[in-house]
């Protein structure tokens, strides 16, 4: 169980290097068994980012902020989820 998507946007570098920033600053939970273990994985890809939320049915809380931040930008993007 879980929420998956991609989130495909055409970044400039300057947003990328801002995007890259803030999942930097995410908090990391402690490591068990030698893999980092998060509620949410959060990537920048070459397409946009994407994001996993493990064992949780609700959507990323911080979705409506990167649609924010993406919109205040003037970026075009699309959210999509991912049902495998």
């Amino acid at each position: 169980m879980g929420f998956e998507f991609r989130i495909a946007a055409s970044l400039a570098p300057r947003q990328r290097q801002h995007l890259e920033q803030l999942l930097a600053a995410l908090p990391q939970a402690p490591r068990a068994t030698g893999a980092a273990m998060r509620d949410t994985d959060a990537r920048l890809t070459d397409a946009g980012l994407y994001i996993c939320q493990h064992l949780r049915p609700d959507p990323w809380h911080g979705l409506d902020a990167v649609r924010g931040y993406l919109e205040a930008q003037g970026v075009s993007y699309t959210v999509d989820e991912i049902d495998d």
